[in-house]
């Protein structure tokens, strides 16, 4: 948007926001005044119209042109609410992007955009010390796996900001790993981004990877994430997510991997999908090495991401003209995808050893409301249709199981738990003894999913 000619508004008054306007005021653009819920330090040349709740009042009064909300870390329910005002007086409403999303402080007004209907249902509410993170990778070699899914990439990008050695690339998909590293470089090769094409059901193949790169930090991030999909073929669950990541730790413990951040989800909190337990399993298994710099992180839904409900509304509205909503209440804790790679990269920097870190994701979106929010963006060419949870779904997720008591950490709004430890050697001999594991029916498969997260 061109902002010269008109008065801005700016919501919210921290450091990007007096970047904000810094950039516009050096482009000739003029800004009236600032509302905030604190008690900011507002330039005299500016007026402080007070609380974000005045905002109706400053736009009847016609004080302003355009609001630019002005805040990295604010609530997906503010900026939904925000946008209802400016538009109920027909004012444009521009936002910041998520702190992560700022590679640069120059100009940063420039990059700001209409808000989008990830803002208002997932917005990052994670205080992040980049410098922190950048001290904990400077001169470290980073292998990630999964690089080429939507957290490992996002993950792979922060740490080519950062400053990591080398960031080894591991997935079993050559081409959107060769697309990230052509992103992130411009190059079809370069040294820091080396590519290890590799499927980590293949312990040969992890091991050479392993061998190729010698990482001392591992993010393990690749995984099947879809409880259908993994409902429908559990036997995904019990040889991609369990023993996958026991070849992960076991080719960590070859080459004496001193870090490693494991991905797992919140759906281990409730182990009622395949999916959950397989997760549940992997967080006891990195519990198990006993290493303090091992650690899970468990997500919630992350997002934009291809494994997120959003992005399966938006295919089904666009492509079938309705969005399928399943259970009549259910509701999802959702996070943005550069917040989910800044919370695994955070978590490296933990002093409390082993355990599973949860962050405080506010309270769950009701999926009814996101459906219909889709809609809408696509112009209302689309309708809900209802049908039963399906297998492995309910209507509530958790963060934490009954059994688990959260601790604090030193990341605001973080939160740890332990869980009991479970040694990857006797998953491995208990996968070993099953002679012909594919050929297993789907029910034998659960029961042995459920054996190994119940030992």
């Amino acid at each position: 948007m061109t902002y010269l000619g008109t008065r801005i508004l700016l919501v919210g008054f921290g450091v990007l926001a007096r970047e904000i306007l810094r950039s516009l005021e050096q482009s000739g653009v003029t800004v009236v005044g600032v509302v905030d819920d604190g008690t900011p330090v507002v330039p005299d040349h500016l007026d402080f119209f007070g609380p974000i709740s005045a905002l109706p009042d400053v736009l009847e009064r016609g004080s302003c042109d355009a609001v630019i909300v002005a805040a990295s870390l604010i609530p997906s329910k503010t900026i939904a609410w925000l946008t209802e005002q400016a538009h109920l007086f027909h004012v444009p409403i521009t936002i910041a992007p998520e702190r992560v999303e700022v590679s640069s402080l120059g100009s940063v007004h420039e990059i700001t955009r209409e808000p989008r209907i990830d803002d208002m249902f997932a917005r990052s509410s994670l205080k992040v010390d980049y410098e922190q993170i950048d001290r904990e990778v400077a001169g470290r070699k980073v292998l990630v796996t999964g690089a080429g899914g939507s957290i490992g990439s996002e993950v792979v990008r922060q740490l080519h900001e950062s400053g990591a050695k080398q960031i080894g690339l591991l997935d079993r998909d050559d081409c959107l790993m060769h697309d990230l590293v052509v992103r992130l470089s411009g190059r079809m090769y370069d040294a820091r981004l080396p590519l290890l094409h590799a499927d980590i059901q293949h312990a040969g193949q992890l091991h050479r990877a392993f061998l190729q790169f010698k990482p001392d930090t591992v993010i393990h991030a690749a995984a099947l994430k879809h409880v259908t999909t993994l409902e429908i073929n559990p036997i995904n669950a019990l040889t991609v997510n369990v023993g996958g990541t026991a070849n992960v730790l076991k080719a960590c413990e070859n080459f004496a991997v001193d870090r490693l951040v494991n991905v797992s989800t919140d759906k281990a909190a409730t182990r009622l999908s395949c999916l959950g337990m397989s997760k549940y399993i992997g967080e006891r298994m990195v519990e198990g090495v006993g290493l303090p710099g091992y650690r899970s992180v468990r997500f919630s839904n992350v997002f934009g991401s291809r494994a997120s409900v959003l992005h399966a509304f938006r295919l089904q509205a666009r492509h079938h003209g309705q969005v399928i909503v399943r259970g009549d209440g259910t509701s999802r804790f959702f996070m943005t995808v550069g917040e989910a790679a800044s919370l695994i990269l955070s978590t490296l920097g933990q002093v409390g050893g082993c355990g599973t870190y949860v962050m405080d994701m506010g309270n769950p979106v009701a999926i009814h409301s996101l459906a219909e929010a889709v809609i809408e963006e696509l112009g209302g060419l689309a309708s809900i249709h209802h049908e039963a949870l399906g297998d492995g779904e309910f209507e509530s997720e958790r963060l934490f199981a009954t059994t688990e008591t959260p601790e604090a950490t030193s990341i605001e709004g973080v939160f740890k738990v332990n869980t009991e430890p479970l040694d990857r050697r006797v998953v491995e001999s208990m996968m070993q003894s099953l002679e012909d594991v594919y050929g297993l029916d789907d029910e034998t498969v659960r029961q042995h999913l459920r054996e190994i997260a119940s030992i």
